[in-house]
């Protein structure tokens, strides 16, 4: 998943660092700068690393930031630590290549990302989650709309995400026609209303996230994921593209700015020991977007309540 051009942007917050404990100290005087790319999963979790620093001492600065082009502000040591989702494995490993950007390590989250449709879905398209029911013509007919007619809608999220939907319906001849969201709450709005109203809808799905965990649907299974897949069109089932495969999935990921770690030892510790469980990520991104409650706010509750788990990072 994720987007496209680094704006070295205005500061969005900068939070004075009051230590909550003298257990680390730090001599360090410029801020520790976190991009936060308008992603609510991601942001969650640069925000509670970014807090726990705070606690620590040091000084904490927010800017916006693309999330593909923040991988360049780490290796230009404008940003210091951004979350990679390994479905834009190549993207992060590539910021590596300089040696000013390095795996810092994994966060505890896992991730998946891929074609996300509500179980009712399966009334319409019987033989789910199989890709193979997607090629159907009845579930083709019911998922069309008069916008993409005689193909089927696809919910994508906003336009600048990494989202291989395009390749993937070409190398598996399905017929759909994705439709691009404003934003990720616009994505889950659509998704989840259609689904609520018992109208066919089919997306691009990803967790940690509260709705595409929440039981209320599944993604589609297609044949996993090899790296050849998307360099060999002579890997899979279709001799003469690439894509026939699903995304790739595992986790979310520290990466950070070489010469940073090497030289705060402190702020190393803390993100090496940084550690969430999925479940902590999704109850906070459900407290935003069902609750109404600003990140920050949400944030700043996780921490107050979870002060012995950030504590043993600090220590």
């Amino acid at each position: 998943m994720k987007p496209n051009y680094f704006a070295r942007a205005a500061v969005m917050a900068a939070t004075a660092a009051i230590p909550a404990t003298e257990v680390l100290a730090t001599n360090r005087t410029e801020p520790i700068v976190v991009p936060v790319v308008s992603d609510t999963s991601t942001d969650v979790i640069s925000k509670i690393l970014g807090g726990t620093l705070t606690e620590a001492g040091y000084r904490v600065e927010y800017v916006e930031a693309d999330y593909t082009a923040s991988f360049s502000g780490i290796q230009t040591g404008d940003l210091h630590f951004a979350i990679c989702w390994q479905s834009t494995w190549e993207l992060c490993e590539g910021a590596t290549e300089s040696g000013k950007a390095v795996n810092a390590g994994v966060t505890g989250v896992s991730s998946a990302e891929g074609w996300w449709y509500p179980v009712s879905l399966k009334e319409h398209c019987p033989g789910l989650p199989d890709w193979e029911a997607l090629k159907q013509p009845a579930c083709i007919e019911a998922l069309a709309t008069a916008e993409t007619a005689p193909k089927a809608r696809f919910i994508e999220g906003p336009a600048d995400w990494i989202m291989p939907v395009q390749e993937m319906a070409a190398a598996f001849g399905i017929d759909v026609e994705p439709i691009p969201s404003g934003s990720a709450a616009a994505l889950v709005a659509t998704i989840s209303t259609a689904a609520r109203r018992g109208e066919p809808v089919i997306g691009w799905g990803y967790t940690p996230h509260w709705y595409f965990m929440s039981g209320e649907g599944e993604f589609v299974k297609f044949p996993e994921y090899s790296q050849d897949c998307y360099l060999d069109p002579a890997w899979g089932l279709n001799a003469e593209a690439t894509h026939d495969c699903n995304v790739q999935v595992g986790a979310l990921w520290i990466y950070a700015n070489g010469e940073f770690l090497d030289s705060d030892a402190g702020a190393k510790t803390i993100i090496d020991k940084f550690e969430l469980a999925d479940a902590q990520v999704a109850a906070i991104l459900k407290a935003v977007d069902v609750d109404g409650i600003s990140l920050d706010e949400a944030v700043a509750s996780w921490m107050a309540e979870n002060e012995t788990i950030w504590e043993t990072w600090i220590k």
